[in-house]
């Protein structure tokens, strides 16, 4: 049954249009679904793409089929992430408008670029948001910070001067991020982050170069706003994501990226002699990690981006809700499972022991990620070979 649910979930949660609707609904009213609709709702929550599965639902005609539960879950989700976003919204306008009185050239960058976008990219404000970024030249960047600070804004973390290191100033000396300035908040708004890049490796001047160029001018929030390019949001998604590790593998994550295949024309040149640069560490499991926001997106990458081996992605939703179903596992051994599963696909070796705990500690996890991995491995074989 994990199979074929998680078909269904990936044809319910591809971009394009639903081909036969009729049949979707009906596949979404069969009783094994509802039977399964805990695992559902505790697996898209996992992914935290609870808005991006109710608004499909919505969209292709099959959410009075689904079952109540899991409709009422993705609700409370939802209402949940739109508050969010509309106060995300709210400090965005208020930030931009104090940066134009003195002239500030910005762009928005995630959050705030997706739902600004929304126009473009009909599915892009579908995952959560939950800060402020902005784009500013380097050399705009500590008076753009200085401002914000002037009108109410207070770093979020405090300064620690013992940290400071000889010949920072007082503004970049506690920034753990060189990429962007310390966060900043007010009383009851979104945390703010002024970027003077999109990335810990990319030059200041290469990401302003970039996201600048080609951005498009849109009307948002009762402003003139600038989001980056379709290219360059897919590449900061791609980035941003670190398909190296395993954190990026996730719904959340691809929504980024498939949101602006299923709309947008890349230049699919750019991307290609990008990933020959030190920005991709890996550019086989970066292709890999394409492949999966292609299939949600429901398109095909042009040969140039395309994965010698696609990412697995019905097989790997199969294994998670297999492993969701069983509402009475420890946390523990469901992230083990999970974990290994990951690590096995994207061709990583054992999860490494944590440094400092004691030989017994070391046997017994040894021993858990060994049999973790086992079952995935054992799962994943044809049923004839079992």
């Amino acid at each position: 049954m994990s199979r074929a649910l998680a078909r269904l979930l990936l044809d319910t949660l591809r971009l394009t249009p639903v081909p036969d609707r009729a049949r979707l609904a009906e596949r979404w009213a069969d009783p094994g679904v509802a039977a399964k609709a805990g695992a559902i709702a505790a697996w898209i929550a996992y992914e935290q793409g609870e808005q991006w599965l109710l608004r499909r639902l919505a969209d292709s005609g099959a959410l009075s089929c689904a079952p109540a539960t899991l409709v009422e879950s993705l609700q409370l989700a939802a209402r949940t992430d739109a508050k969010a976003g509309l106060a995300v919204d709210a400090e965005t306008a208020d930030v931009l408008q104090l940066l134009a009185v003195k002239g500030v050239p910005c762009v928005l960058l995630k959050g705030p670029a997706r739902r600004a976008a929304v126009a473009l990219y009909p599915m892009a404000d579908a995952r959560r948001t939950a800060d402020v970024d902005l784009l500013v030249p380097a050399v705009a960047a500590e008076g753009a910070w200085r401002l914000l600070v002037s009108a109410g804004y207070s770093p979020l973390y405090p300064f620690d001067p013992d940290r400071a290191r000889p010949g920072e100033s007082e503004l970049w000396r506690f920034g753990p991020n060189p990429h962007h300035l310390r966060e900043l908040t007010r009383p009851g708004g979104a945390s703010v982050e002024i970027h003077v890049s999109s990335g810990r490796q990319l030059p200041a001047d290469v990401a302003w170069e970039r996201m600048s160029r080609d951005a498009t001018e849109l009307r948002w929030q009762g402003l003139t706003v600038r989001v980056p390019s379709a290219t360059e949001l897919l590449w900061h998604g791609l980035t941003h994501a670190k398909p190296s590790e395993q954190g990026g593998w996730v719904l959340r994550y691809w929504l980024d990226a498939s949101a602006v295949l299923a709309a947008a024309n890349v230049d699919w040149t750019a991307i290609e002699a990008r990933m020959a640069t030190k920005e991709l560490p890996d550019p086989l499991r970066a292709r890999m990690w394409l492949s999966a926001a292609a299939q949600l997106a429901g398109v095909t990458l042009p040969e140039a981006a395309a994965s010698p081996r696609a990412f697995p992605l019905l097989r790997f939703i199969a294994w998670q809700l297999r492993v969701f179903a069983r509402p009475r596992m420890g946390t523990a051994w469901r992230e083990k499972l999970l974990d290994e599963a990951e690590r096995t696909e994207l061709g990583f070796s054992l999860a490494p022991l944590v440094a400092g705990r004691s030989w017994p500690i070391h046997v017994r996890r040894r021993i858990a990620t060994l049999a973790a991995r086992a079952a995935y491995l054992a799962w994943r074989l044809p049923p004839q070979s079992r």
